[in-house]
């Protein structure tokens, strides 16, 4: 099947590397997880190429859905959650970049949700879309890196890929759950931003109107 893609894709030209950036980004908008896509990159692309146009797609596809919740979503919500948002954004007024950048270097959640979620928040713009593209850089190598191995794998870069892929699924994680554990500041004493699904999720408690989402 790799190979019948790689031939569709050698057949296409310049397109299928413009075609497999426009497909990902969608992907990522319509809430599609992006792993799978990221190693079909590396086994198609290779390592380096892999790399340029997964972290092209995934980025257009996470500004993307950013707009769509900030255009279509925080209205609604800010009149649901009122004072409640108003403290979330302030936790953000000042360290959106770093908030934006933890979530992204540590995978404990989805990424296409908190695409949407950092769009209903009032992070800026260009925090958000600088800390993304910072930030999904080792988790991509890893993934692709273990696409473009899976037809070697005995080779040692297919090991390699598989603990760099192992280390931010689990050991990542983990080390973050122990920190968090910890009191901690940002910034000259600046209280430590959550994870704004958390806080999503802390809020839409019982008081939240039946319906749902914004």
């Amino acid at each position: 099947m790799t190979a019948e893609l790689e031939e569709i894709v050698l057949a296409a030209g310049v397109l299928g590397p413009i075609a497999f950036v426009m497909a990902y980004a969608l992907l990522t908008v319509g809430l599609v997880p992006g792993s799978v896509a990221t190693i079909a990159g590396g086994a198609l692309f290779g390592p380096f190429w892999g790399t340029i146009l997964v972290l092209a797609g995934a980025s257009l596809g996470a500004i993307a859905a950013f707009a769509i919740a900030r255009r279509a979503g925080r209205e609604r919500v800010k009149r649901r959650l009122g004072k409640r948002l108003a403290r979330f954004d302030e936790r953000l007024t000042g360290s959106g970049f770093l908030a934006v950048l933890v979530v992204r270097l540590v995978p404990v959640a989805p990424f296409n949700l908190t695409n949407y979620a950092f769009g209903v928040s009032g992070v800026h713009p260009r925090d958000y879309t600088s800390a993304t593209v910072i930030g999904i850089v080792p988790g991509t190598i890893a993934f692709v890196a273990l696409g473009s191995s899976l037809g070697n794998p005995g080779s040692p870069g297919f090991f390699v890929s598989i603990a760099a892929v192992a280390a931010l699924v689990v050991v990542v994680p983990l080390v973050e759950r122990r920190l968090r554990g910890r009191p901690q500041t940002v910034g000259g004493g600046r209280p430590e931003v959550r994870d704004p699904t958390e806080s999503d999720a802390r809020v839409a408690g019982p008081e939240q109107p039946a319906g749902g989402r914004p």
